[in-house]
């Protein structure tokens, strides 16, 4: 439900056409970060924005952090859920309440600080020709704001005009990207969850399909790192680290889920809902993921892609190698 001192539903919805649309999903929001974000979000300068604001079943007391911090501000519109489904399904729900009469939609963690030009400056790369997303680099920082990293570009490439290698590895940070609102009428509703499966990386493929994505090289926000990020962004381990002291055939099975058959849906839904306007060669990278690894030729191309990967390590971050081992190991349990 809506706070008392916001505008009813209907309200919000009338200010959103020909505005941009921030989606901010949220869950059990930590106070300080919550209220550092909303701030950035008010100081966005150069652009008119509401924000459709989507909490999943937090407490009792996270639904207080959240309704204070919104406050009365009209350009919020808040829907407090009972069931709670997770980062992936509530941005999706938040998502589809946004009206077609959007210019575009922003997606919003809880928990970062966005630059006073963010929107401004994403809005304006949004609108070359054929661009469906733009996205910038960020600033990763801890909660004292202390600078971890003045990149995200830490120890991987950004090949955002590549399905395949988008596919296999996300590049795209949600919060810090604008998308077209059309986009969604292909995105939504999102296909099956499976392990390793998010929103930011859904929307970003779906984008790559249907037209190009467009690169800000500086960063237009801070990524705040805590313990209780969904995701976060850390230093990947070199293989000469310690390993894992899981089984192999535990991190085999993992590695087939996240590795094989997450691309496999997301590759999947692609093609049933806009194969037929996609580039000819982003189709076939499309169709070759989309086999899996259940007949000969789709494992041909899983090694065939890990094979590749030893060319281009920093392409898709060992995510093609993983999908070798899942799905070695995976059919050799079937």
């Amino acid at each position: 439900m809506s706070p008392k001192d916001t505008p009813p539903p209907t309200a919000a919805h009338e200010m959103l056409e020909s505005v941009i649309a921030v989606c901010l999903a949220t869950c059990e929001a930590p106070p300080e970060l919550l209220a550092a974000q909303l701030r950035s979000l008010r100081a966005q300068a150069g652009v008119a924005w509401t924000c459709l604001v989507d909490d999943d079943a937090s407490s009792p007391a996270g639904r207080a952090v959240l309704l204070e911090a919104v406050g009365a501000d009209g350009r919020f519109d808040v829907v407090e859920h009972d069931d709670r489904v997770g980062a992936y399904r509530n941005f999706e729900r938040c998502l589809a309440r946004v009206p077609p009469g959007a210019e575009a939609v922003a997606l919003c963690d809880q928990d970062d600080v966005w630059h006073p030009d963010k929107l401004a400056t994403l809005s304006a790369a949004l609108s070359a020709p054929g661009v469906t997303l733009a996205f910038s680099d960020v600033r990763v920082v801890a909660t004292d704001g202390t600078l971890l990293s003045p990149t995200y570009w830490v120890d991987r490439d950004r090949g955002h005009d590549d399905l395949a290698a988008l596919l296999a590895t996300n590049v795209v940070t949600g919060a810090a990207a604008l998308v077209r609102r059309d986009v969604l009428d292909v995105a939504l509703p999102f296909p099956p969850e499976v392990d390793g499966a998010f929103h930011d990386h859904w929307l970003a493929c779906v984008a790559l399909a249907l037209g190009e994505l467009a690169y800000v090289e500086r960063p237009l926000m801070d990524y705040v790192q805590h313990d209780a990020n969904v995701v976060g962004h850390a230093r990947r381990r070199a293989r000469g680290d310690a390993a894992s002291a899981e089984p192999l055939r535990v991190r085999a099975a993992r590695d087939r889920e996240r590795h094989v058959l997450r691309p496999q849906a997301f590759a999947r839904a692609l093609l049933e809902r806009c194969g037929g306007t996609m580039a000819p060669a982003r189709r076939r990278a499309a169709e070759r993921l989309a086999r899996g690894d259940g007949s000969a030729r789709g494992l041909g191309a899983i090694l065939a892609g890990a094979f590749a990967e030893q060319l281009a390590p920093r392409r898709t971050l060992e995510a093609r190698r993983r999908a070798a081992r899942g799905a070695l190991l995976g059919r050799r349990a079937r």
